[in-house]
Parts: structure tokens; sequence; C-alpha cells
């Protein structure tokens, strides 16, 4: 559902027409149904009528009109790239979105992916795409180490809550705290404090702030048991 209320974007998934006069959700590239009977034909042909998009191929669509797309769902009323190197795939805005609808819901967000892989830049790019070009920062980084302690991430947390304020008092945008390799730190449980639990030593983070919180991790690796062997012998 798009921002106003009013209206939707369809993107990840087609409409197919199957034998049992209903409507399945297909996968655009490999045509697998992904779900089937999702809505009936009578209310498929009525969206149809009321010239809903279906079935858009947004690999295809121009930059200008992908800018434009996720804008409609995120609420932006001034539309602009922020960063015209940064390659809109399909599967980008999906996760673009996916956070936005997490962010919406209160669900906490964290990010899976080996170092390089471009969480950061996806999380720029979007905070950037809500900027709309104000002279302000609305995405603070905090790069997770070894020598990471829970005062330190507390510390960054309220910095976060004060520019959030500002933002959404001055602007009406929200502002993301993005923690980042935030599996690397024995002050782990702090961190998921103030994700999951929205609060710092105990108090409630400020309400209507405006403040989303991220964190991104690298994935774990199994050992093989020669590589164990390996380790243990070293």
């Amino acid at each position: 559902f798009n921002d106003d209320h009013n209206s939707m974007t369809f993107i990840g998934f087609h409409l197919q027409l199957n034998e049992q006069n209903s409507v399945d959700a297909i996968d655009p590239v490999s045509e697998r149904v992904i779900k089937k009977n999702v809505m009936t034909r009578a209310l498929y042909e009525g969206l149809k009528l009321q010239r809903v998009p279906f079935n858009i191929d947004f690999d295809q669509l121009p930059r200008g009109e992908k800018i434009e797309r996720i804008c409609n769902v995120l609420g932006i009323q001034w539309p602009l790239d922020p960063d015209e190197t940064y390659e809109l795939t399909t599967d980008n805005i999906l996760k673009m979105l996916a956070i936005h609808m997490r962010f919406r819901c209160g669900i906490p967000v964290i990010i899976m992916g080996e170092t390089g892989c471009g969480k950061t830049r996806l999380i720029k790019f979007l905070c950037e795409l809500q900027r709309s070009g104000v002279a302000t920062e609305n995405m603070k980084l905090v790069k997770v180490h070894g020598g990471t302690t829970s005062e330190m991430i507390y510390t960054k947390v309220r910095e976060a809550e004060n520019i959030a304020s500002i933002n959404k008092m001055d602007y009406q945008f929200d502002s993301v705290l993005f923690f980042d390799e935030a599996n690397t730190t024995e002050a782990i449980s702090s961190i998921k404090e103030v994700l999951c639990d929205k609060t710092v030593k105990g108090e409630n983070l400020l309400t209507h702030c405006g403040l989303q919180i991220i964190a991104a991790c690298n994935p774990y690796r199994k050992h093989t048991d020669e590589m164990i062997q390996r380790l243990e012998s070293a």
C-alpha cells in the first residue's frame, strides 16, 4: 500500500489467471507459482478496469519512473535521485520496501550479508531518498567492533534521538541509526535492547521522534571438521 492509503504498488510478483477461474501470484522470472488463489477473477477484472498497474517489469522501467514508484510507497512528495551511480534493480527496490514496511509495523530490522555486498549503501540510498535534498543528516552510522561497549551504544542512541527529533519537527521525515557488523561486539545484548525492546538501560526511547534502528550482521560460517582441526592445532 502506498503512503496515501488509497493506492497500491505491485512489485516482485505478477498475477496470472488459473484453471479454477481465480488468480495466482507468480514469480515474474521463473513463472513459478508463489501463492495460489490470491484473489478472485471478479476482483482482478475490477482492478484492471480501474487501471491498477499489474505485471510491470520494474527492471525495464526508466530510472525516473522507478524513483517515482518508490517515493509513492514512502510518501515522498518531491522525488529526487540522490545517487545516479546506484543501480536500482528489482531486488534492491524490494529490500528497501521490505525495510520500510517493517518500520511501519514496528518490526525490528536486521540485515544479514557478507562484507561489501552493499548493505550500508542500500540504507544510505534509502535515507537520502527520504531526505529529498534537505541539508541535514538523517542517517547515523555506527561501525561496531570488538571494542564497542554498552555505554558507547547507549551514547550513540541518545545522539541519534536528538538528530531524529529535530528532523521530525523541522522536516517531517524519519531518521535511521544503523549498527553495522552488530554481531562483532560482546555488548550485542545492548543492541538487542534498543532494537527490540526500544529501551536504554530500561528507560523507553523517545516516542514519535522518528528514530528507526537497523542492525546489520555478517553471516556465521559452519567450519568443516578439517578446518576446526587446523584452527585448534594453530
